[in-house]
């Protein structure tokens, strides 16, 4: 009898480890990720940008107000740009079920500040990764955000997606390691484009840009030229 009993929990024992192995293979198996894998729907990347806007804006706040806070920040290392370290900042879970495995996170490359005649903005590169299964699949949306601090109280504006800067930037994407924004090899750069804020990626050349209410500061000789109509 206990020879019989043996047996049955051995048996138990062994199909609750195969069991417990297909779990474990589940988990960590990433999903093949093709091109297939769209822009995020607007309404979706629009909540998840607000939400890292809103946790920046709290964490300055928190700190007095005083944006010099961001240089405190965790730094990216890349190879890829002139500067040794880059400040990013992330936004993790957002709009998921269960904690690490779906959702978004969204991530914030400061790429300089815009002068204008209010005073500066800091403006941000904004990637929103997309995660199924406990894995980021991919980057679904990418646009410029500019931060300015009024009176300590942090105020946002955003520019559009774009889908075809997107497409491009995601074109020249490492396929052969996990998905990240920014990745390891991008060389975001703020360049002039008044009288809007244009961020470009030198490896793809793609470029997204925010045309803000805040026109910058010009010559009395000179006129901003208005934004370009975006419909009725």
């Amino acid at each position: 009898m206990r020879s019989v009993t043996r047996v049955a929990f051995t048996h138990v024992a062994a199909l609750l480890m195969a069991g417990a192995l297909s779990s474990c293979a589940t988990y960590s198996s990433p999903p093949t990720v093709g091109t297939a894998i769209g822009e995020l729907p607007d309404p979706s990347a629009t909540i998840a940008v607000a939400a890292w806007q809103a946790r920046l804006g709290q964490h300055i706040e928190s700190a007095g107000g005083d944006p010099a806070v961001l240089a405190q920040l965790s730094t990216l290392r890349s190879p890829a740009v002139a500067r040794p370290s880059q400040i990013v900042f992330g936004a993790i879970d957002i709009e998921a079920f269960v904690q690490e495995r779906d959702g978004f996170d969204v991530f914030g490359l400061l790429v300089g500040k815009h002068s204008t005649a209010t005073g500066p903005r800091y403006v941000f590169i904004v990637g929103v990764v997309e995660r199924r299964d406990y894995w980021p699949v991919a980057v679904g949306d990418v646009r410029v955000a500019a931060l300015e601090m009024k009176d300590g109280v942090a105020t946002w504006e955003t520019g559009p997606a774009d889908a075809g800067a997107l497409t491009r930037y995601r074109a020249v994407s490492d396929t052969s390691t996990t998905v990240r924004f920014p990745a390891v090899r991008d060389q975001f750069r703020l360049v002039d484009c008044d009288p809007g804020i244009c961020v470009e990626e030198l490896r793809s050349d793609a470029r997204w840009t925010l045309y803000s209410r805040t026109f910058v500061a010009v010559e009395p000789a000179q006129s901003p030229v208005p934004p370009p109509a975006t419909g009725r």
